[in-house]
């Protein structure tokens, strides 16, 4: 497993919502969402999807359903966890299966955008050298409706 993979996959359950637009506490409008992602640590360029959040989605979710829905994890101890004000922050520490990273994320929010910068260092295995990284997404409404065709129509 290369190191982008390994980071790739503990990110994907650490991280608020990078790969998803429904996150607000004042609820995402639904619509058609560009989703801008970096790793600026990687050297590499802005991955560019779009996303379609459909009415039920952004009823059910939240910034504070998917922070607590992080926080739950039983692998991780929070320092910090704050939304208000169209701003979040969180920080702490994670123990997964054996790899144990800190982690720091904060940004703004709005019904139509988000920003998050998160930063995340890592110890894959004892007597290794610690893995650093940095991602920064943004997401903003492009569309109220999504196009026909598309997979939540």
């Amino acid at each position: 497993m290369n190191r982008k993979t390994l980071i790739a996959g503990l990110l994907g359950g650490l991280t608020l919502c990078a790969a998803e637009v429904a996150c607000a506490d004042a609820a995402f409008l639904p619509g058609l969402y560009e989703v801008r992602v970096s790793y600026p640590s990687e050297g590499a360029g802005v991955e560019t999807t779009r996303e379609c959040l459909t009415a039920a989605e952004a009823r059910q979710e939240s910034l504070e359903w998917r922070l607590a829905e992080v926080v739950e994890d039983t692998s991780c101890k929070f320092t910090q966890r704050s939304i208000a004000g169209g701003r979040f922050a969180i920080a702490g520490t994670c123990n997964n299966q054996g790899f144990r990273s800190t982690l720091k994320q904060s940004g703004t929010y709005s019904p139509t955008t988000m920003t998050m910068d998160m930063s995340m260092t890592m110890q894959p295995m004892p007597g290794a050298e610690p893995v650093a990284m940095r991602m920064v997404m943004s997401s903003r409404r492009v569309a109220a409706n999504c196009p026909a065709g598309s997979d939540k129509d």
